[in-house]
């Protein structure tokens, strides 16, 4: 359980106390909607509305963490800062929170089982002599937020997994249906050869095996057919013609 520190903890006025519970009461009832998100990029999204709300800030933006290492920048608005730039501001981020360069906002850590998953940054606060109740509210609600994103990745992982079984399967159906195999004992004539089906009628070999199988004949003639009805060409002389 993150612990709040002693220079943000409330002060003992009965009215900061009503007014900051009243505060917390708003954000848990946002954050409730977090936890339906399928995505981390809808959780995400969803984190920085809540923040969005309750401090109106002029910059906020989530950075996700890939190996403790700043990845992807979520913004509901088109960021002030390049990309890169706001990556390498926060590349030395380091421990559970820190106030920004302006001083009117502050940077959290959000994670989940003490995994880091991202860093949220608010900052140009509306009313930055709240700043610290501001910080002190959100540092009661990252745990949520890691729990909600962890939970959105997992789901995401899954369907993942889930869709690429079933596309594999889709192509094993697939491949199952165009395959026909003759198997077990095939009655054949040892006259004509022909072969004789399930109910008893005698095909030619040629019509029983296209209708059971993928295989397609191409009609020729052997050498010795050809010398026993062919007497009379050389139809295996220099070049080989088929009828």
């Amino acid at each position: 359980m993150m612990q709040i520190p002693d220079d943000l903890k409330p002060e003992n006025d009965p009215a900061m106390i009503r007014k900051q519970l009243s505060e917390y009461a708003m954000a848990f009832d946002l954050l409730a909607n977090i936890t339906h998100s399928c995505t981390e990029q809808e959780a995400v999204e969803s984190v920085l509305q809540v923040f969005d709300i309750l401090f109106s800030p002029g910059r906020l933006v989530y950075v996700s963490l890939e190996n403790g290492r700043p990845d992807r920048v979520y913004s509901l608005l088109p960021p002030k800062d390049e990309v890169q730039s706001i990556k390498d501001r926060l590349t030395g981020f380091d421990g559970q929170y820190s106030w920004t360069q302006t001083g009117k906002g502050f940077r959290v850590l959000i994670s989940h089982n003490d995994k880091g998953l991202g860093i949220l940054e608010v900052d140009d606060l509306k009313f930055p002599e709240h700043g610290e109740r501001y910080l002190n509210l959100t540092l009661s609600m990252v745990l949520v937020c890691g729990l909600a994103i962890e939970n959105a990745r997992q789901y995401q992982r899954i369907k993942e997994i889930e869709n690429t079984l079933r596309k594999e399967k889709e192509k094993l159906e697939a491949a199952l249906s165009s395959v026909k195999q003759l198997t077990g004992l095939l009655p054949i004539c040892s006259h004509c050869k022909k072969i004789r089906d399930d109910k008893g009628y005698w095909n030619q070999i040629e019509v029983y095996i296209d209708q059971h199988s993928e295989a397609q004949f191409s009609h020729s003639i052997c050498q010795e057919c050809a010398k026993k009805y062919y007497p009379d060409f050389d139809l295996y002389g220099d070049t080989n013609h088929e009828t």
